[in-house]
Parts: structure tokens; C-alpha cells; sequence
């Protein structure tokens, strides 16, 4: 990864409020196994800067803090927002910029959010890890698929952030 401008910490820094603001406004949905966190859809944005990626991960934080849900998610939510970050960016490092490498960018946020978050929301909330991986996953293909992805190409195509 490499140095960020000053520029990019400011982009980075106004990705962190937004996903805490829209996380917080929407809260009632954005938070436990039946969630669809709207925010999410952002996760697509290190695909096209890598700015993105720390920018995300405090959002998350923030919004963890707020949204009530303790301090595994603080922790754990935060950085599986973190890792699944800089899986989209590895997916466009590795596969560039090809139709294919756009339609799994939003994977990695539904994939590690949906089997991560599961494994200490489920318990803390009484439901079952399979059952919990399903809702969260649901909302997260939601967020990052039906919101997120057509976000990421129409950005694309009018080169934002690029």
C-alpha cells in the first residue's frame, strides 16, 4: 500500500463519517442478525482508492461504538470491515480493472461479514451460527450487491475516485 496524500486522508476521513452517519441514522437496520447495514454498500470503494480502506475502517468503528452492540463489535466488526477492505483492493491488484474483478469486489465484505460476524453475534444474541450467517449475509448481499455494485460502476464510469 502506498504512502496516502494529504488529499486521500481527507477522502479517507470524510468515508469514515459518512458510513458512521448513514450506520447511526438508519440505525434500527443496520445492527444485529437481521441487519442490513446500508453503509456497507461503501465497501466497494477500495476498489477504485485505496483511501477507502482506512476510511471504512474507522467509519465502522464510530458506528460500532454508537450502534449499541458491545464491544466484540467494536473490535471484531471493525476489523473484519479492515480485512474485507483490503480484499476488494487485493481483488483489484490482482485481477485489475475487468468485469470480472468488479462483480466480486463487493464479495469480500458479504463473505467475511456474514461467517465473521456470525461467530460472536450469534451467541450474544441467542440465534444459531448457521442461521445467523444466512441474515447477515442476506443483508449484506443487500448492501454491497444491489446498492453497492451499481454504485461502483456508475462511479467508474465517470472516473470518481480514480
Amino acid at each position: 500500500m502506498k504512502k496516502l496524500s494529504v488529499k486521500e486522508i481527507a477522502f479517507g476521513g470524510i468515508i469514515a463519517a459518512v458510513y458512521a452517519v448513514i450506520s447511526l441514522i438508519l440505525l434500527p437496520i443496520s445492527f444485529g442478525v437481521y441487519q442490513v447495514r446500508i453503509a456497507e454498500a461503501m465497501t466497494v470503494l477500495p476498489f477504485l482508492t485505496q483511501a477507502a480502506i482506512p476510511g471504512l475502517f474507522i467509519g465502522c468503528f464510530l458506528a460500532n461504538i454508537f450502534g449499541g452492540m458491545g464491544w466484540l463489535d467494536i473490535i471484531f466488526g471493525s476489523i473484519l470491515t479492515l480485512i474485507a477492505a483490503f480484499g476488494t483492493r487485493y481483488i483489484r491488484t490482482k485481477l485489475g480493472d475487468t468485469r470480472l474483478a468488479i462483480a466480486l469486489a463487493p464479495l469480500p465484505p458479504v463473505v467475511f461479514n456474514a461467517f465473521g460476524v456470525s461467530i460472536y453475534l450469534a451467541p450474544l444474541l441467542g440465534f444459531n451460527y448457521w442461521f445467523a450467517v444466512q441474515m447477515i449475509g442476506i443483508g449484506q448481499l443487500i448492501s454491497c450487491y444491489i446498492i453497492g455494485l451499481p454504485m461502483l460502476i456508475i462511479l467508474k464510469k465517470r472516473n470518481i475516485f480514480i
